[in-house]
């Protein structure tokens, strides 16, 4: 017995049990959908099909029946942070902002290695149990055609930080955020950087263009360096 877990312009997801009496996600493809995009339907599978972490769901298999399309997932446990936010009205401490967005940077350093763009990262597909985040719906994903490619992943990582640390805000919200938020000017600035970083076309970050490859490093140094000393 199947029930849905969330529904999307691209599909419906499914809780279900396999065989062996484990949980796995059962990814429906809309037909409409499917057959309107069928030159890219299958960059999810053939990406998911080469990563290997355990922070992102793995690809169990793929079905069709019935003229339908799915995907079998490994299903992660948790809460998306949506939800967290805004089903349970959680509010995140820093120590908690801090060990979520230390662990995106590390899969994002991890999808770099393997030269996948996540291209859809946000509060609705970051999975948090707890103690561990996981990332998933890789719809969007695709293998980076330029180095600059990866920086839309960091300044959509800086937008998921962005919403947890509203989380605790008392304000109104009708200044810009880093006018409003009680940050450090070296927390404000690497903010800014990211987001700045993500909407240019040179991909700088603070000085003029560097490889991605060690950006991905400096930026999860960086983080450490500007966010853990608010851990309490």
């Amino acid at each position: 017995m199947a029930s849905c877990m969330g529904k999307g312009r691209y599909g419906v997801c499914f809780l279900a049990v396999d065989p062996h009496g484990k949980k796995v996600i059962l990814k429906k493809f809309r037909r409409r959908m499917w057959k309107k995009n069928m030159a890219n339907n299958y960059h999810e599978s053939v990406i998911l099909s080469g990563l290997a972490h355990e922070q992102i769901p793995q690809l169990l298999g793929v079905i069709r029946e019935r003229k339908q399309y799915y995907f079998v997932l490994e299903y992660k446990e948790g809460d998306t942070l949506k939800d967290w936010l805004f089903e349970k009205n959680k509010i995140f401490n820093r120590t908690e902002i801090y060990r979520i967005g230390i662990q995106l940077f590390d899969i994002l350093k991890y999808l770099r290695s393997r030269s996948v763009v996540h291209g859809d990262i946000s509060i609705a597909n970051v999975i948090d149990d707890g103690e561990h985040i996981s990332l998933i719906d890789f719809g969007l994903a695709r293998y980076a055609g330029d180095e600059d490619d990866f920086w839309l992943d960091y300044a959509r990582a800086a937008d998921v930080l962005l919403y947890l640390l509203y989380s605790g805000y008392p304000g109104k919200g009708k200044r810009p955020w880093y006018e409003e938020l009680p940050l450090s000017s070296e927390q404000r600035e690497f903010l800014r950087g990211l987001i700045e970083a993500g909407r240019s076309e040179n991909g700088d970050f603070g000085e003029k263009k560097r490889q991605v490859e060690n950006n991905i490093t400096n930026i999860k140094k960086q983080f450490q360096e500007y966010f853990e000393k608010d851990c309490s």
